[in-house]
């Protein structure tokens, strides 16, 4: 038996390492995105500023439309990998908590609630999240620049389609609508399921709450 209580007490050690150890990790992810982020809006710019404009790579419509869709479609992919590895983290905190109130733990419910707060402070309890907030303040705050950046997008794909319409090319302009029209719903489509995904993360995260003993939602 004694055995058996030493084995669990050493997985749990190990579990809380490991934590300690990917929530450190995460300095790399913070680069990796930032240097994405910086590449992606770069060449986007320079199709942008270059497109209907004869004097310098002159991009066509198509052209624009294109890389519209390839920079919005990739800032998706980003939001959905903000949220998975939020969503991954938050549940590493779920697991980190209990293993600590069970080694914090008192005769009563209250006791132990005490006995935690004094030690890690209520900014250490995973429950209690609402859908704005409950992946980590990291991720958190990428998913809404992802997302943001998903509704810049958008808006200047409008501009500038306004801006070829304004520069009396009515052939160009008829002969792509049909082109056009397909690029924005994929646009407003992929907006969409940023925030549809969101939601359904935080199902798993209140599921996730619910299977934990001892945690309030």
């Amino acid at each position: 038996m004694a055995d058996n209580e030493n084995s669990e007490i050493t997985l749990e050690d190990q579990l809380h390492q490991q934590f300690a150890e990917n929530d450190n990790n995460r300095s790399s992810v913070f680069v990796s995105f930032i240097t994405g982020i910086i590449a992606l809006f770069g060449f986007y710019g320079f199709v942008f500023v270059n497109t209907n404009k004869p004097k310098y790579w002159n991009f066509d419509i198509q052209e624009f439309l294109l890389m519209s869709f390839v920079t919005i479609g990739i800032l998706f992919f980003l939001a959905i990998l903000a949220l998975y590895l939020g969503y991954s983290l938050r549940r590493d905190h779920f697991i980190v908590h209990n293993i600590r109130r069970k080694r914090y733990e008192e005769k009563t419910k209250e006791e132990t609630e005490i006995k935690m707060q004094e030690v890690f402070g209520k900014i250490y309890s995973p429950a209690g999240k609402k859908c704005c907030d409950f992946l980590p303040d990291f991720y958190n705050l990428f998913y809404w620049l992802f997302f943001a950046s998903e509704i810049f997008i958008f808006i200047t794909t409008i501009l500038k389609i306004n801006e070829i319409i304004n520069a009396e090319i009515p052939f160009c302009i008829c002969k792509n609508m049909l082109f056009i029209f397909i690029i924005l719903l994929f646009h407003i489509i992929f907006i969409y399921l940023t925030l549809k995904f969101r939601k359904c993360y935080y199902k798993k995260y209140r599921e996730c709450a619910r299977n934990m003993p001892d945690t309030q939602i």
